[in-house]
């Protein structure tokens, strides 16, 4: 059994081995415990992000969204999102979001481009 895992991996392609997951990808981590991103994904403590910047930021079917964000109807660009990730209780006050924000610009930039092509 060894063997074949050896020769396994030495038939894999040397990138492929050392390929790492895009920074965006690994970004998203903090987030994924309240977030989904696939279609179809369940809402968590937070909405499915799924089409989120083709859709309202309150159309997640079936997630009950706090009054603060229902009363402030955002709508997800690159520009409102990198605000709401920088200080999202700065941003919608009254929001249930949790997250206390992303302090680095090039980080919520990376993140957001991610987003942008992983939530299609």
């Amino acid at each position: 059994m060894r063997a074949l895992l050896a020769l396994a991996l030495v038939a894999m392609p040397v990138a492929a081995l050392a390929q790492p997951a895009p920074r965006g990808q690994i970004l998203f981590l903090q987030c994924r415990a309240c977030h989904t991103l696939e279609a179809g994904g369940v809402n968590k403590v937070g909405p499915n992000l799924n089409k989120m910047f083709a859709r309202p930021a309150l159309g997640a079917a079936g997630f009950k969204y706090s009054a603060a964000f229902v009363a402030a109807k955002p709508r997800w660009t690159a520009a409102s999102l990198d605000n709401w990730l920088a200080r999202p209780g700065a941003t919608i006050k009254g929001s249930s979001m949790a997250f206390a924000g992303m302090a680095k610009p090039a980080d919520r930039a990376t993140l957001i481009a991610w987003l942008q092509t992983a939530t299609r």
